[in-house]
């Protein structure tokens, strides 16, 4: 079929790269709160957002949102802004989202300014869409530049963990609390610098009125969820530091403390905090950063350490010098690991069937890039255009929708049911690729990504039942 295949980042990362490019956090321990400040909170710009900016290309799309790379005219300075339709309603269903989320993310991330923080430059507003205009990430993930790394020591590790411990005391000083803090959400300013890590994607993010305000809504990804989420007690500032805990245990053995595949067991042992001691690479790191771990993993929220107290432990205060302790060892697994987090990529050549109709469809496609002809084949054998797809659409799990616009359930494309259209290569086209296993390790081990995907489909049936004319979904 003249296709390849290799293995890609998720898609997901894209809306996540943007960053303040304001260069990396000064090392040492002085207050977060000294390096950072509150940016200013008027950045509502009231002219038109393609008055100012030219829209390229789009870097990502996600369940509610789509990023696109932009170029300001006047100073022809790159940024990368946010584009998020918002309803109306205020219940808002699965595929939507509120006005009122929308402005929560918006004040979460304009009163942030911290060279360890995505921040918000200043956003639009005009029918109906916010346009949040960011500063355009280019370092990609961190986990991806810690696997190019010519050597790689607890040194390493450590000036990674100062820098999100100093981002996190600053927010929680500013009552932010993230709320899905994970190695996923890490990113550079700079390609291959890790001293320049960011802290992105605050979709869960909330304000607090004060830092011990309590919130009691269940969020996060299961591996990094602090014991109190879990057991639907209040919870407070501190789950951001639990998962802090976490990705330094996996940054420097290469695997996380708490791990099974049954979920009810993965949840009993975040509870009991026991994080696994077992690992060979737990021998190969130093005391003094095992000491940090336990206060960071302690399973309680009231005696955790906070991320203030956490930049005054001994491990970074201390004249102790961890660049001898290679955690070669670590690296090896952290690609282990960094590979259960790519999913699979394809290329098609023009006129290559990225699906056929009739076929029971077992694979969702995102195309990455390239455009791709949507054809239905009718029972006298003539054929029919209906669609074309590009970059950022989602190919394979929605059907045709009927020629009055009504939308048959028992014609949907979804993994297990056959395909109503075939989808063609009209150019080069690279896709990232879902199978069933995929989707299903992903809603097992990701809340935001069922959301996300369900987001998708919901989104799709409302834009069919709108326009009325055959289409296929994404």
């Amino acid at each position: 079929m003249g296709t390849t295949s290799s293995k890609g980042s998720k898609t997901k990362a894209a809306l996540r790269a943007t960053s303040p490019g304001a260069g990396s956090t000064p090392s040492g321990t002085s207050p977060a709160h000294l390096r950072g400040q509150l940016a200013q909170p008027s950045i509502k710009n009231t002219r038109r957002v393609q008055d100012i900016y030219d829209m390229k290309a789009v870097l990502g799309t996600g369940g509610y949102a789509v990023v696109w790379s932009a170029v300001h005219k006047t100073t022809r300075k790159e940024y990368a802004i946010k584009v998020m339709k918002a309803t109306a309603s205020a219940t808002p269903k699965d595929g939507e989202v509120s006005v009122d989320e929308i402005r929560n993310e918006i004040e979460v991330m304009k009163k942030l300014k911290h060279a360890n923080v995505v921040y918000i430059k200043e956003y639009f507003v005009q029918n109906g869409k916010f346009y949040i205009v960011m500063s355009h990430l280019r370092g990609g993930e961190l986990l991806d530049a810690l696997l190019d790394l010519g050597n790689y020591t607890e040194e390493d590790a450590k000036m990674i963990a100062r820098q999100l411990l100093d981002a996190l005391a600053y927010m929680h000083l500013n009552n932010v609390t993230h709320r899905d803090l994970k190695l996923e959400n890490l990113l550079l300013a700079r390609p291959n610098d890790i001293s320049s890590v960011v802290i992105a994607d605050f979709g869960l993010a909330r304000n607090a009125k004060t830092a011990r305000q309590v919130f009691q809504t269940q969020c996060g990804t299961p591996s990094y969820v602090a014991p109190e989420i879990l057991l639907g007690k209040p919870y407070t500032p501190a789950v951001d530091v639990w998962s802090m805990g976490v990705i330094l245990y996996t940054l420097l053995i290469g695997s996380f403390p708490f791990a099974h595949d049954d979920q009810q067991t993965l949840f009993r042992l975040i509870c009991s905090g026991k994080m696994d001691t077992a690992q060979p690479e737990w021998n190969h790191v130093s005391d003094e950063v095992k000491d940090l771990l336990r206060g960071l993993l302690d399973v309680n929220p009231l005696t955790r350490l906070t991320a203030a107290d956490a930049l005054n432990h001994t491990w970074f205060t201390s004249n102790l010098d961890c660049s001898s302790r290679d955690l070669r060892k670590s690296r090896l697994r952290l690609h282990n690991f960094a590979d259960a987090l790519k999913l699979d990529v394809r290329t098609f050549r023009p006129g290559d069937y990225i699906v056929r109709q009739g076929e029971i469809g077992r694979e969702v496609f995102l195309i990455r890039d390239g455009t791709c002809d949507v054809i239905v084949t009718h029972p006298d054998g003539t054929s029919t255009q209906i669609a074309q797809r590009g970059k950022g659409d989602f190919i394979g799990e929605m059907a045709v929708a009927k020629s009055d616009g009504h939308i048959d359930d028992s014609d949907v494309s979804r993994p297990g049911k056959a395909r109503t259209a075939s989808v063609v290569a009209a150019s080069a086209v690279t896709a990232t690729v879902l199978s069933r296993a995929d989707m299903q390790w992903a809603v097992d081990h990701d809340y935001a990504l069922e959301g996300e995907l369900a987001n998708v489909v919901e989104t799709r049936r409302l834009e069919l039942q709108r326009t009325e004319r055959p289409s296929v979904g994404l």
